[in-house]
């Protein structure tokens, strides 16, 4: 009985080791099916791409991995691929494409050969960026001094809306837009540019350039050379103007390309004056130059332009208009009386009185009507240069200033309120103030210089029509002057009292002194008569 169980243990170990055997066997001839897919792509440029591949199982073996590509759908080995060469045993894989077309739409897919035939991964789309555009520089034609004619053709977009094209030039090689430059279009095709404001007997280099969203680009450079051409001139503003002369200029900032011979203004009493009329020559080369501008008439309109010569010509800088100064100045009009028994009508003149030391102003304290109105001229009549106001008036007659009026053709309003008013002419800016009329005593006699010192102000007594003081002044020389803003010093506007006759200064130089005892004195000024009177009590 013992030896038959060992028996029957033992077949069954047997048996059971052959069924073992046999499941083993069957096992290891079970195989997962090959299979890869595609995960992503990166880094695209314009003519190339990375794209990633995965193996999911190798089954029976890859023999060959890589990706396939091209501009069809679904694309296979039978169209563009390139071979995985890197470490056979990572799952992953990335390809680099290269060769590819700019701004184009690409299908890929990975892929692996095995030895039952040839297996695909998922598919995946990019497209490549595009590339700046390609442009071609046409030559340069029309050449002048300061001048040409230039251009260019946009033969391919480069995959992108071509945004800007034109030339950029400079007198270096290879200009960029960094340089100067025009701008001529957004398309496709031929193209001309001006070249403009460029210098004269000078070498120009010149490329053409397109620009898309990928960049710019430039055609080949081309060169040529500008002619001699005019100088280039500013005219200098007036200065230092007088009745009969006036200081201008101008500076030569560009020679043309050759050497300045003369230069210098002219001028004439007519618009944009050539050499052909008045003239000066001041020196040559370039740079800022003076001129001395003499011989003027009195009150005129004068135009006035710098000018500089070389050997293409003369060029002129701009046109800059100017008047002189009248020697003398008159009020005509019905709204201002001098006398108490005469009221001013329009042919009878008041002269007004220069302002010493500025040959652009006038002053004048007269008597005004209440009504009616006045103007100025050069001369003692109503026709000639005369002038008034355009209407546009500022301030108030209370300001220091008073009613400012701007010079024009139209009459000037007298104030409604009658009495005595102080009127300045200002020539250099075209401007004439009505104001209360602020008269002063100034020096030893009230013990200060300050100028506007309300210690030594008149009082305008407008019911006697007389200006005057009262006050107890030192025995000293009376000085007296009528201020106004508009002016720099108190002896401009300075007048005596001489053989009871009020006399201005006016341009002239210091006046007789009249001396006043020590006390109580009265200065009294009668403006409408002229008369003037010191008493004391």
């Amino acid at each position: 009985m013992k030896r038959k169980s060992i028996y029957m243990m033992i077949a069954s170990f047997v048996t059971a080791a052959i069924v073992f055997a046999a499941c083993t066997k069957e096992m290891s001839e079970v195989r997962l099916e090959s299979k890869l897919t595609t995960t992503e792509k990166m880094d695209v440029t314009s003519d190339s791409a990375t794209v990633v591949g995965l193996i999911v199982s190798e089954g029976q073996g890859i023999t060959e991995k890589g990706i396939v590509y091209s501009t069809d759908s679904l694309p296979t080995v039978d169209d563009n691929k390139a071979v995985y060469s890197g470490n056979e045993k990572t799952a992953a894989f990335t390809v680099k494409i290269g060769g590819l077309d700019y701004a184009t739409k690409y299908y890929a897919r990975a892929y692996g050969i095995t030895s039952s035939g040839t297996i695909y991964g998922a598919q995946l789309t990019f497209t490549t960026l595009p590339v700046p555009p390609t442009v071609t520089t046409a030559d340069i034609t029309s050449v002048t001094g300061r001048t040409a004619t230039g251009g260019g053709e946009v033969t391919v977009s480069g995959g992108a809306d071509v945004t800007a094209r034109g030339v950029c030039y400079s007198t270096e090689h290879n200009p960029t837009l960094s340089n100067s430059f025009t701008t001529d279009g957004d398309s496709l095709g031929t193209f001309t540019s001006n070249l403009e404001n460029l210098k004269g007997n000078t070498t120009y280099y010149v490329r053409a350039y397109a620009t898309n969203s990928a960049g710019t680009n430039y055609g080949p450079e081309v060169s040529f050379k500008t002619e001699v051409a005019l100088p280039i001139v500013t005219t200098t503003p007036i200065s230092n103007l007088v009745a009969d002369g006036a200081t201008s200029g101008g500076s030569v900032t560009d020679n043309g390309g050759a050497d300045v011979t003369v230069r210098g203004v002219c001028w004439s009493t007519s618009e944009n004056p050539t050499i052909s009329d008045s003239k000066t020559s001041d020196g040559t080369g370039t740079g800022p130059f003076t001129s001395t501008i003499t011989g003027l008439a009195i009150s005129t309109t004068y135009h006035v332009r710098a000018y500089a010569e070389n050997s293409a010509g003369v060029a002129y800088g701009e046109d800059i208009q100017f008047s002189t100064y009248p020697t003398a100045l008159y009020m005509v009009g019905d709204g201002v009386i001098s006398d108490p028994s005469h009221i001013w009508d329009w042919t009878v003149d008041l002269p007004m009185i220069p302002v010493n030391s500025h040959p652009n102003m006038f002053w004048k304290i007269v008597w005004m009507t209440g009504t009616g109105g006045f103007k100025m001229n050069s001369v003692k009549d109503w026709d000639g240069n005369q002038f008034g106001t355009t209407g546009d008036v500022t301030g108030s007659i209370n300001d220091p200033a008073g009613l400012v009026y701007t010079k024009g053709g139209e009459n000037i309003p007298v104030p409604a309120t009658p009495g005595y008013y102080m009127v300045v002419v200002d020539f250099a800016t075209g401007k004439i103030s009505i104001s209360k009329p602020a008269v002063y005593l100034i020096g030893n006699v009230i013990g200060s210089w300050d100028t506007a010192n309300l210690d030594g102000l008149f009082t305008v007594d407008n019911a006697n029509s007389v200006i005057k003081i009262t006050k107890t002044l030192a025995n000293d020389d009376i000085r007296m002057y009528a201020w106004h803003p508009w002016f720099t010093d108190w002896w401009q506007s300075e007048f005596i009292i001489l053989n009871d006759q009020i006399v201005f200064r006016g341009t002239g130089g210091d006046q007789t002194r009249v001396n006043v005892p020590a006390g109580s004195n009265t200065v009294a000024l009668n403006f409408k008569t002229g008369a003037g009177s010191i008493t004391q009590p």
